[in-house]
């Protein structure tokens, strides 16, 4: 199964929003706050129900009051289904709808499409965060256990609540540490009748003597009938072995005489040998007499002598005349593209030394670049244009201003002497009214001395026509040389840019003016070269046809060995020429020459089959395998002694190839018979004091006491008894129930284990090879071979087993549940190169599940294709 879209009516900060997936792999990306966990949250709550409100925190009830709840459209098995749920009681209103079949289904089908996975394995297993990868130093090997019987039995629900109540009905017959328990009070009794039972007995130290005695005589007497059993078994078996050692001395002997003989020396293959060679006799001398009466013919016919090789030869010769026609057309298509390349050689060549630089063609301009190119070549026409008016006009401002530079220093400024009058007049003012009587006669006198002062200097005009014209012209040279200083930095600019262009195509040796006539150079060459490597290409082939007919030509003709291929085609079209001749010749020489390609090719078929029967056999000779058929034979006359020896001595076989010596063999045999002896004397005298002692613990019980005291004991001993079947029936029935529920599912634990190695050795790089179950733990073998508990790794590497494991669980259980892997941000605990280490290993597994992965890590795309990737925040 697999998601195909989801639609958002209103969850959390998301609304009126749709998310579009693949069956591979998928990655939403996005910050922290753009709606990760909440799209985590809303495919669990889609597919599984809404959380109640007692948990509001994880309902994700829309923030801007919008309708509550989306819709999921998912494929399973071939068809598709809407599933939509919106806010309502017991986990929300659900539609179902069949897409492919256009069908609305019950709401209740659900469940059974999902089945077996429910709300719990979807979290614990397909929606992969953070927080629950920590759960790895916890977790058990029950823990995966009832995970896969929960998927792999159907209807294991019903058998798990019959498992637990008569694991409850068990706990209250019996608890090691409990007090309450029918069995465990029956216990306590026990023990406290056995203490009285003690208490009466404790003033018969005699009887306690005994019985003491008796116990130990007893355990003795049983460990002495064990150990007289066994060596009993020993001495005869030694016994046994001595019987056999000539036999087996003789069978030594046979098996350091046989030699390993290989296979394909029987009596059947001597047959098939002996009736190749007759059949080869027989055919090669038909050859020979055919062939004398064939050359007897040929004189008369006076055929070719290649004619003749011909006749040796046809089955390999045949097959190349048919072909003939075609190979001559092939030869003259070789020459014609041969021609062709050269004259597309040589013109490639020549543009080559025309432009290339160093070997290296420039690079064609793109429609874009041709536009810029001409657009900066207009530019740079127009402002060397106008740099040269204005250059023109610099020039011609520079001429005007020297010629009315010397004609300025022989002018003289009438206007500046009448300054000059206007200063004198004014300071004779000033320092006339310093003579004055009276205070305000001296001050008027000053002001207006200083008034005439300022009106001779600053309001008598003292420039002239001609200084004025100066003045003008420079304001004008140089704002013309600015404006050239200006057009010069555009020129640069354009010219810079020119360059690039230039350098970037590898014209930069170039003018810009020889670029058009370059760029059409290296089209023609482009396509030059396109046509040289498609030649080439037809040439290669043809030659290859070419080279393989002449080949088997020269194979089956040696003589044409040495000739050109021309006169090899002239030769076999004579050949042919005089094959068709002979075709329509009655006679003896047609009859003759068919008869002799009949024998010949029962010859080379004969003589084939030797040869392919002595290679399989890694042979030379006929004599060779004669020798080895010989010993083939001896060989079996052997074996068969040898194994009726081996079968004679049976199981004592083995064991007689243990022993050095006969001598040891009778020392050994001789010390199991002097034990039997001595532990059959130990063994009457314990059974001697055994009769004695029972007699006297028979007369020394016959107290009352202990008497009613032993029959309490042994009726509260009954009634345990019948309360610990009870038990045992309570117990083996649970465990009957895990273990067959275990059958059902216990043979995809190994496979998800060793899966889980293999990803978890490509997450850490190959550091961490093999991940192991215990019965209380996991742990895992380094690259050197030592073992490490989860709880001696390190958080992220831990994190990584769980990742593994998890993977591992959902690809293994692809076929029987095909539910998609969910990781949100599950993996900000890995380092960079273990993170693109999980990024890769979720690439590789999309083929078998779908994976949606959401993280805020922008470098997930970042060298690894991905079939979706979409960013949360668009």
């Amino acid at each position: 199964m697999y998601l195909k879209r989801l639609t958002i009516y209103g969850f959390g900060k998301f609304h009126d929003r749709t998310f579009s997936l693949t069956a591979g792999f998928n990655v939403m990306l996005g910050p922290n706050e753009a709606g990760k966990s909440t799209l985590t949250q809303f495919i669990s709550a889609i597919l599984f129900g809404f959380p109640t409100k007692k948990h509001p925190e994880l309902r994700y009830e829309p923030l801007d009051g919008s309708r509550f709840g989306g819709e999921v459209v998912m494929t399973l098995t071939g068809t598709d289904y809407l599933v939509s749920r919106v806010d309502g009681p017991r986990g929300g209103k659900v539609t179902l709808h069949n897409c492919t079949l256009d069908l609305d289904l019950p709401a209740a089908n659900l469940p059974r499409l999902l089945a077996p996975v429910d709300s719990q394995l979807f979290k614990n297993v397909y929606a992969i965060t953070e927080p629950q990868l920590s759960t790895v130093f916890s977790a058990s090997k029950q823990e995966l256990i009832d995970r896969l019987r929960h998927v792999g039995a159907v209807g294991s629900d019903f058998w798990l609540q019959q498992a637990q109540r008569l694991d409850r009905s068990a706990e209250s017959l019996y608890k090691p540490q409990g007090r309450k328990p029918q069995l465990n009070q029956l216990l306590q009794a026990h023990q406290e009748l056995t203490a009285k039972l003690a208490k009466a007995n404790a003033t018969y130290e005699t009887y306690w003597g005994l019985l003491k005695e008796q116990t130990e005589q007893r355990h003795q007497q049983a460990h002495l009938r064990q150990q007289l059993k066994v060596q009993r078994q020993i001495a005869s078996q030694y016994d046994q072995q001595l019987a056999m050692w000539p036999i087996f001395q003789q069978w030594q002997k046979l098996d350091a005489a046989m030699a390993p003989v290989p296979d394909g020396f029987q009596e059947r293959d001597a047959a098939t040998l002996e009736r190749l060679e007759n059949q080869v006799k027989a055919t090669t001398a038909a050859r020979q007499e055919t062939q004398t009466q064939l050359a007897q013919l040929q004189e008369q016919a006076q055929l070719p002598p290649l004619f003749q090789q011909y006749l040796l030869v046809t089955a390999q010769v045949d097959p190349l005349l048919k072909q003939l026609p075609d190979i001559t057309i092939a030869e003259r298509e070789r020459r014609r593209l041969q021609q062709d390349r050269q004259d597309l050689q040589q013109r490639a060549t020549t543009l080559e030394q025309q432009y290339a630089v160093q070997g290296q063609m420039p690079r064609a301009f793109s429609l874009a670049t041709t536009q810029r190119v001409q657009q900066l070549t207009a530019k740079l026409t127009l402002a060397t244009q106008k740099r040269r008016r204005l250059q023109q006009s610099l020039n011609q401002l520079n001429e005007q201003y020297r010629q009315q530079q010397p004609g300025r220093q022989r002018q003289s400024n009438p206007l500046a002497d009448k300054q000059i009058g206007w200063l004198a007049a004014g300071l004779v003012v000033l320092v006339g009214s310093m003579l004055l009587p009276a205070t305000i006669f001296k001050l008027a006198g000053a002001l207006l001395g200083v008034a005439v002062g300022y009106y001779g200097v600053f309001i008598v005009d003292s420039s002239t026509p001609a200084s004025r014209q100066q003045q003008t012209l420079e304001d004008d040279i140089r704002d013309v040389q600015a404006q050239l200083r200006e057009g010069s930095r555009t020129m640069d600019q354009l010219t810079s840019e020119l360059d690039d262009i230039g350098d970037a195509h590898g014209l930069g040796n170039l003018p810009v003016e020889q670029w058009s006539a370059a760029q059409k150079a290296i089209v023609e060459w482009d396509r030059l070269t396109q046509r040289i490597e498609a030649t080439t290409a037809q040439l290669t082939t043809v030659d290859q046809q070419v080279e393989t007919f002449r080949a088997a030509v020269q194979a089956a003709l040696p003589t044409l060995a040495e000739v050109d291929f021309s006169e090899v085609l002239a030769q076999l079209q004579a050949l042919q020429t005089t094959q068709q001749k002979l075709q329509h010749q009655e006679g003896d020489v047609a009859a003759t020459a068919t008869r002799l390609k009949r024998e010949q090719t029962a010859v080379d078929q004969a003589q084939r089959a030797i040869t392919t029967f002595l290679q399989t056999r890694n042979l030379r000779s006929a004599t060779a395998f004669y020798q080895r058929y010989q010993q083939a034979r001896e060989h079996e006359n052997l074996t068969a002694q040898r194994a009726a020896l081996a079968q004679q001595m049976g199981s004592q076989l083995p064991k007689l190839q243990q022993v050095t010596t006969h001598a040891d063999l009778m020392s050994r045999a001789t010390a199991a018979t002097n034990q039997v002896v001595a532990l059959q004397h130990q063994l009457d005298t314990v059974t001697a004091r055994l009769a004695t002692v029972a007699g006297q613990l028979e007369h020394l019980t016959a107290s009352g006491t202990q008497a009613t005291l032993r029959q309490r004991l042994a009726n509260l001993e009954a009634q345990m008894q019948a309360v610990t079947q009870q038990w045992l029936v309570d117990r083996l029935v649970s465990q009957w129930i895990a273990a067959t529920l275990a059958a059902a599912s216990g043979d995809r634990l190994p496979q998800i284990v060793k899966t889980a190695s293999q990803f978890y050795g490509k997450l850490t790089e190959n550091r961490y090879t093999e991940i192991e179950l215990t019965s209380t733990d996991l742990r895992v073998r380094r690259q050197d071979g030592d073992w490490r508990l989860v709880s001696q790794l390190s958080r992220g590497t831990a994190e990584q087993l769980d990742f593994a494991i998890k993977l591992a669980f959902a690809v293994v259980m692809a076929q029987q549940v095909a539910m998609p892997v969910v990781i949100d941000d599950g993996l900000v605990n890995f380092d960079a190169q273990r993170r693109q280490a999980a990024y890769r290993l979720l690439a590789d597994i999309s083929c078998h599940v779908q994976v949606i992965l959401l993280t805020a890590d922008a470098q997930v795309a970042a060298g690894l294709p991905t079939e979706n990737l979409m960013n949360l925040t668009d």
